[in-house]
């Protein structure tokens, strides 16, 4: 048994995974997301060759054993991890000298899947931040004028003897309230206090599906996968509510075609997941809940944008559920994707996760 090397256990702390290697292909410390990464202990690490585990990373540090220098580096080579004889990843692979010890060299590993990942989420979150920045100023823009729009409406009506002319000024006063309704829709998630408590994910969800099926009860069917180990998470139930009750409605409207048919079908599914990154940050313990429809897709020019406000595939859509949808989960520190095809839909939310309660939902589902 290897005692980890407490020089190195910092490094534990890192969201990447973190070899440290001599120049003779021994593998002298690795941290948690490289063990994670490799789906292999520490010991069993050190007890392998990393030449036979990195396509490359013989060559890249024999060049440094030629001409040690404490400049050499290696920065985001893409290359082959070899997890097991069968399993392989493509990762980003940085290697520098450890700086008190010419013999030790540092390698960084970062799956390219998830470098990719991230840049997305990052992206995404930039400019729907953007986005919502430019929308909140703009309807406080609007609701000034529209309320001076709507009171001369309201003299002007009152002025007026012919009911044919008091017909143009109710069409002005009735879309009056329907832009302040917009604009109040898209001032929500900045009005909304962040209220958190202890909540049990799943009675959110049976409280949702109960509404849902409700609203569409011909032809749809919601099937429940849950995981009821799952803990209580810290979260605004409120919030919580809106975010599945828009995402579950989003699918079952996307499944109108299937309801007729007498073959829709929804499913929500909870897991805990471990060692997953959100956004920057690892966590050891997340809830994964999923939505998945069996409708006929997203269109493909709108899947990157469909969080944006003002963006809907509906044609009576508003485009501001979905946005809601984001900052909310966004508020619980979670983050939100969405795969979609011909087959189908798969809306995937990630919370972070403490499992230190153990307030399980028994409740036994029919």
């Amino acid at each position: 048994m290897y005692p980890k090397s407490e020089r190195f256990q910092g490094l534990d702390l890192l969201t990447i995974g973190v070899l440290v290697v001599d120049l003779h292909g021994k593998i002298l410390f690795a941290n948690l997301a490289a063990e994670s990464l490799f789906g292999k202990s520490e010991k069993l690490l050190r007890d392998g060759h990393y030449a036979t585990m990195i396509d490359g990373a013989e060559s890249w540090i024999q060049s440094y054993a030629n001409n040690p220098s404490i400049n050499f580096t290696v920065q985001g080579q893409l290359t082959e991890l070899h997890c097991s004889p069968q399993e392989s990843v493509q990762v980003y692979i940085s290697i520098n000298p450890v700086t008190d010890n010419p013999n030790q060299l540092i390698i960084e590993l970062v799956p390219a899947q998830l470098a990719l990942q991230q840049r997305q989420e990052r992206r995404m979150s930039e400019l729907s931040e953007q986005t919502r920045r430019l929308l909140r100023n703009l309807a406080h823009e609007i609701k000034n004028p529209l309320g001076g729009i709507r009171g001369a409406a309201q003299l002007l009506q009152s002025e007026l003897k012919d009911p044919e002319n008091r017909e143009y000024t109710e069409v002005i006063i009735s879309e009056a309230d329907r832009l302040q309704v917009l604009v109040d829709k898209i001032l929500v998630p900045y009005r909304c206090l962040y209220q958190p408590c202890s909540v049990n994910i799943h009675e959110i969800l049976e409280r949702v599906r109960k509404l849902v099926e409700s609203e569409f009860s011909e032809g749809l069917e919601i099937i429940r996968d849950y995981d009821i180990s799952v803990p209580d998470m810290t979260g605004d139930k409120g919030q919580l509510t809106q975010i599945f009750l828009n995402v579950l409605r989003n699918s079952a409207e996307a499944l109108t075609t299937k309801m007729i048919e007498g073959n829709a079908q929804i499913i929500l599914r909870t897991r805990v997941v471990h060692h997953v990154f959100i956004g920057q940050i690892r966590y050891k313990t997340a809830l994964n809940i999923q939505v998945i429809d069996n409708g006929e897709g997203i269109p493909k020019e709108l899947q990157e944008s469909v969080f944006y406000p003002l963006v809907s595939s509906k044609t009576n859509g508003s485009g501001l559920g979905l946005s809601l949808v984001q900052a909310f989960v966004e508020q619980h520190g979670g983050t939100i994707d969405l795969k979609s095809n011909r087959h189908g839909t798969n809306f995937g939310i990630l919370f972070p996760l403490s499992i230190s309660k153990n307030n399980f939902y028994k409740t036994k589902y029919q």
